[in-house]
């Protein structure tokens, strides 16, 4: 088998306070060497548009803030493709559709060849208002141990899974 392609997503928008968090993360991640055959790329809002980010990867990190009102921010999470929480409201537009319902379109289209694994490394955030830049100190304390996150998942995939 030849050498695997990965990519790391970082999702987000830094002027929308903690959702800036994915790219944060990414910038983490970019302190250090990458192993040959990872890219990673700053992919704003996920959505639609992601799919064609992961076209031809093996394998693919997400890595986006999590607005969870029950739980407190600043808290890593791992969900596989499958596990990962629906929106609740249904989407307004092609930009508004969430992470799994736009990876099941994309499986059932057929028409990308997408990763064989999808994994969400998600930070759970509470100020995402718009036109306020800066993550709150206990989101911005997370994102090393979320890139630490996604170096497991590279090196869990790496090195034979």
């Amino acid at each position: 088998m030849g050498k695997k392609r990965i990519v790391v997503l970082g999702c987000g928008n830094i002027f929308a306070g903690d959702d800036a968090v994915g790219i944060e993360v990414l910038r983490e991640l970019e302190k250090e060497p990458l192993p040959d055959g990872v890219t990673v790329v700053e992919a704003g809002a996920p959505g639609l548009g992601m799919l064609d980010l992961m076209y031809g990867a093996d394998k693919a990190v997400i890595v986006d803030a999590v607005l969870a009102a029950d739980m407190e921010p600043g808290l890593v999470v791992r969900w596989r493709e499958d596990e990962v929480p629906r929106k609740e409201a249904p989407p307004l537009s092609v930009h508004d559709i969430g992470v799994r319902d736009a990876l099941e379109f994309g499986r059932k289209s057929g028409v990308l060849e997408l990763p064989a694994e999808v994994v969400v490394i998600g930070i759970t955030v509470a100020n995402v208002e718009p036109w306020h830049m800066g993550l709150m100190p206990a989101v911005a304390e997370a994102v090393p141990r979320a890139a630490a996150a996604v170096r497991r998942e590279l090196r869990r995939w790496l090195e034979g899974e």
